[in-house]
């Protein structure tokens, strides 16, 4: 949106934090104030060398969930730590939720900015966000991971395939499921519509939250069977 049409709007409708509600100035770019802007640091290492996910200072370069079960995908990264706790849940969670639960996609704007300053990938990369089932787009009205993916490519200047990837199988929400239920529950959901679309490229998958990598390496596993060079992961947040 044009700056001058920015602060007409801020004039009329006045701005608050999406996540902690405090005012925004006339004219602010993001849905987010800069203090919980401030608060969304990169996760801090050691991580493992695969998924990202934060290491004991004792541990390894993999952690054991990629050791027992290697991913399909080379690695994976996250702009900013997913705390969901509800008697603690960081800003970034509030945000995300606020994106895919209470439907304001305003935020995917912010995120996406987000994403864009932090983007560890080279130039190369194809988008492919990670696709809902029709039923739960119908319900939700959109994709987060699309809308992400879209703010990402624009700010960067990378293609976005939105329709490379498929999910053709319903399956049962993941929150609350185990690593090894994750998998099974999530076995043939997904398939590549146009194979000729990764064929021998580097694919970056967007999603919005990293948890087990379960979704991320179910994903992985028909882009590289469709002939995708390498396959890396990027999403707002990663669960500790």
């Amino acid at each position: 949106m044009p700056y001058w049409l920015r602060i007409l709007r801020d004039c009329v409708f006045p701005a608050s934090c999406e996540v902690c509600d405090a005012p925004l100035g006339v004219g602010h770019p993001a849905s987010l104030c800069a203090q919980c802007l401030k608060t969304m640091r990169p996760p801090c290492p050691p991580l493992c060398g695969v998924c990202g996910v934060p290491l004991p200072r004792a541990a390894g370069i993999r952690c054991a969930g990629c050791t027992l079960h290697p991913p399909a995908f080379t690695t994976a990264h996250a702009a900013a730590l997913y705390l969901p706790a509800p008697a603690g849940a960081s800003a970034l969670a509030v945000a995300v939720q606020a994106l895919k639960y209470r439907r304001r996609r305003i935020v995917a704007q912010t995120l996406g900015a987000l994403l864009a300053e932090r983007y560890p990938y080279g130039r190369d990369a194809l988008l492919v966000p990670v696709p809902l089932h029709p039923h739960r787009l119908r319900e939700r009205g959109f994709n987060q991971a699309l809308l992400l993916a879209r703010a990402l490519g624009r700010r960067r200047g990378l293609p976005v395939a939105s329709r490379a990837l498929v999910r053709r199988r319903a399956t049962r929400a993941q929150p609350g499921l185990a690593a090894p239920e994750r998998r099974r529950n999530l076995r043939d959901a997904f398939a590549v519509a146009s194979p000729a679309t990764v064929q021998s490229r580097h694919i970056v998958l967007v999603d919005d939250v990293l948890t087990t990598g379960a979704t991320a390496d179910a994903c992985a596993r028909v882009l590289v069977a469709a002939g995708a060079k390498r396959i890396d992961v990027y999403t707002v947040g990663r669960a500790p």
